[in-house]
């Protein structure tokens, strides 16, 4: 009895000890929150600066890679905004533009070889036309044997080098050219590689199946030739 008696007066004191302990640790919460909210936002705000010094220097690191592919070729470096979301539509948004020396025709290329072409501008954007696009056609050759034909792109992952004769010397793993006929791609640049070969003797014709050099489905920094003239 004697027990529960001491507990019963011991536990009001308990209580009153915490009230009095949180009373006197009042005024120092809303300093504590304010002190919170400033380290917070001094975190995000050098998260952000250590973001944005990584993709400088990832820029930086492309522009390297991009003149070491094309030492001769000069041209503008530019980075991808934006992708068409039509899955029929292959097109990349650039952001550069007229006011950075794009045109229409421009010859886009990465470090791994041909990308597109320009096919529309505005002051700070361009946007490419890739060769898998259906609407895309190249003039290429074939850089073993000298085999020409149109690279049209198929709406997929591949492009077709159609007009070729049932007998041409094409093989797989050959590498396709630019041709320099006209239009944007100066020659000699690297469309991409056969990876097979459809022979119609019906037709008289063959087909070669390219598959692009660049990644085309995930080009980050592309490098913008001048026209060919």
């Amino acid at each position: 009895m004697r027990h529960h008696l001491l507990a019963l007066l011991i536990l009001p004191l308990s209580v009153v000890k915490g009230v009095v302990a949180a009373v006197v640790h009042l005024p120092e919460l809303p300093t504590l929150s304010r002190e919170n909210k400033r380290l917070r936002q001094e975190l995000l705000r050098r998260e952000r600066e250590l973001a944005q010094a990584r993709e400088a220097l990832r820029l930086a690191g492309a522009a390297h890679a991009l003149a070491a592919a094309w030492p001769a070729a000069g041209g503008v470096v530019a980075t991808v905004m934006g992708r068409s979301p039509i899955p029929t539509q292959h097109t990349l948004l650039l952001n550069k533009g007229e006011q950075d020396g794009l045109s229409r025709d421009c010859a886009v290329a990465d470090a791994d070889g041909v990308v597109g072409r320009v096919v529309d501008t505005s002051a700070h954007t361009a946007v490419v036309l890739l060769l898998t696009d259906p609407e895309s056609r190249v003039a290429a050759l074939l850089e073993r044997s000298r085999e020409s034909g149109l690279l049209i792109g198929s709406g997929r992952g591949q492009c077709e080098l159609r007009y070729l004769a049932a007998d041409a010397d094409v093989q797989e793993g050959d590498r396709a050219l630019t041709a320099g006929l006209g239009g944007a791609f100066p020659k000699g640049l690297l469309l991409g590689t056969v990876a097979r070969v459809v022979r119609n003797e019906q037709t008289g014709s063959a087909t070669a199946w390219i598959t692009p050099a660049a990644s085309l489905h995930r080009v980050e920094d592309v490098l913008i030739l001048p026209p060919a003239s």
